[in-house]
């Protein structure tokens, strides 16, 4: 891998990570439209880059929940909500062939979307706080975005915006659901790595992860100003790139 590679993928997993527009999907895409090969570690510590870009962004928000958890619910509604998630995602990381994943990547822009269209359109500014049935369905959608082109960030955000959530508690709950997602997928590719080690350059591990995290800090400061100025559906403009290059390479 070159330090071009390095920033390039890291810009990627930065940026995809938390806009709403598939970090998955953008890594097939790239991988097939690039010929760039992955590495199991460089994936392990780019995903810590973009995990120390939520927790610097957050971190007020994060200490409060820690110092007051039984009268802030912040915690505990991420654990609920993660619950779900985890459980979709083991069932289709072990039990659905790896090919279906490819196929489906149209379809999983194509939804988001749709999502993101659907949500903008049928808010309303209610300032609806989080409701525990707004955080179980949350987490299952987050779960279903397991599936590549299916924008974890754009489906959780749209789906509480569709319950009414106020758009700026959207952002953060859903960044702050991100943490245990990052954290569990962080130890499944460490579990593969030790199974099968690869040598790489720690030069382009370092740039690489710098690049991510403060990609990452961009893509959470985008995703609030966006969100804040009830623009949501932009996103949706630049997916019907993707979308199309998907349906003429995959």
């Amino acid at each position: 891998m070159t330090i071009i590679e390095s920033i390039f993928l890291g810009l990627l997993q930065g940026l995809t990570e938390f806009l709403p527009v598939s970090s998955s999907g953008h890594l097939i895409l790239a991988q097939s439209l690039f010929a760039i090969e992955g590495n199991l570690f460089f994936d392990i510590v780019l995903h810590m880059g973009t995990l120390l870009a939520v927790v610097v962004v957050y971190r007020n928000t994060l200490w409060q929940a820690i110092r007051h958890p039984l009268k802030d619910k912040t915690v505990t509604y991420v654990l609920i909500a993660s619950i779900p998630t985890f459980i979709i995602a083991f069932i289709v990381e072990f039990f659905l062939p790896e090919q279906l994943m490819y196929d489906l990547l149209p379809i999983g822009f194509a939804l988001t979307i749709v999502l993101l269209v659907t949500s903008d359109l049928l808010y309303k500014k209610r300032s609806t706080n989080l409701s525990l049935v707004a955080v179980i369905t949350t987490g299952v959608v987050q779960g279903l975005a397991v599936f590549p082109g299916l924008s974890r960030s754009g489906s959780t955000v749209s789906t509480m915006k569709l319950f009414g959530v106020k758009q700026s508690t959207c952002a953060t709950f859903s960044f702050l659901l991100s943490i245990p997602v990052i954290l569990g997928a962080t130890a499944v590719e460490t579990y593969r790595y030790i199974q099968s080690p690869e040598n790489i350059d720690i030069v382009c591990v370092i740039v690489g992860v710098i690049v991510a995290f403060f990609s990452g800090w961009v893509a959470l400061k985008t995703v609030q100003r966006v969100l804040k100025n009830g623009k949501w559906w932009l996103f949706a403009l630049y997916l019907a790139i993707p979308l199309t290059l998907s349906l003429l390479t995959m």
